[in-house]
């Protein structure tokens, strides 16, 4: 069994780190317009009683009772028979933003549910109208509430971003696959990947640690 030798990855750690970029990217943008989806399915769900708010749970459950990887193949092969050219990043960010859409609708209904109903009273007595009621009064709230959820949810997102390398996009784990298809020392830049995703992690951690203690002194 050869030896372990980390020095030819480490001489390619520049373009590796390169990719970190772009997997935060990638979960960014898929966890932002997932996340204004997911508002609009959740208020689906709480201002109506038919058709709209059974559509509502039915995507929710659809979506998050299949593979993620599965939905970002339908996006990848349907969008160019349908016409719609777009490139692996976007195929990737459209799949994985319908995910995080279910998932994140699932966790703003759970917080929504428990707002408590003197919230919806006192909006009422400011003369706030539906729109406004929800941008200024429930949104925050349940914002603050389930701002733990929704953290552990971005991170999860930012490891499941390597599904992207499948289709090509260069993200941390795809340029980690060119580095071992050059080197021949994938178990070595594995481990190197792993670590960096691992203190991705950390640092995440640390930041969500610091907004929910700046939001929490704000209240």
């Amino acid at each position: 069994m050869s030896q372990l030798n980390f020095h030819p990855v480490l001489l390619r750690l520049p373009f590796l780190l390169g990719g970190v970029g772009v997997t935060v990217l990638i979960a960014t943008l898929a966890f932002g317009l997932g996340l204004f989806l997911a508002v609009l399915l959740v208020v689906l769900r709480f201002e109506n009683k038919g058709f709209w708010c059974k559509a509502s749970r039915s995507y929710s459950t659809a979506l998050t009772n299949t593979p993620q990887l599965s939905q970002i193949f339908a996006v990848f092969y349907c969008l160019p028979l349908m016409g719609l050219m777009v490139s692996p990043f976007l195929s990737v960010v459209i799949g994985m933003t319908l995910n995080a859409a279910a998932y994140l609708a699932d966790i703003l209904g759970a917080g929504m549910a428990r707002v408590p109903p003197v919230y919806h009273e006192v909006a009422l007595t400011l003369g706030l109208n539906r729109r406004q009621t929800y941008l200024r009064v429930i949104l925050p709230h349940v914002g603050r509430t389930m701002f733990p959820a929704l953290a552990n949810h971005f991170q999860i997102m930012i490891l499941g971003s390597a599904m992207a390398s499948i289709f090509g996009v260069e993200d941390l784990t795809g340029r980690a696959y060119d580095i071992g298809s050059t080197t021949f020392r994938i178990l070595e830049v594995m481990l190197v990947t792993g670590g960096l995703y691992a203190v991705l992690s950390f640092a995440l951690t640390g930041f969500f640690v610091l907004c929910r203690r700046t939001m929490e002194r704000m209240v």
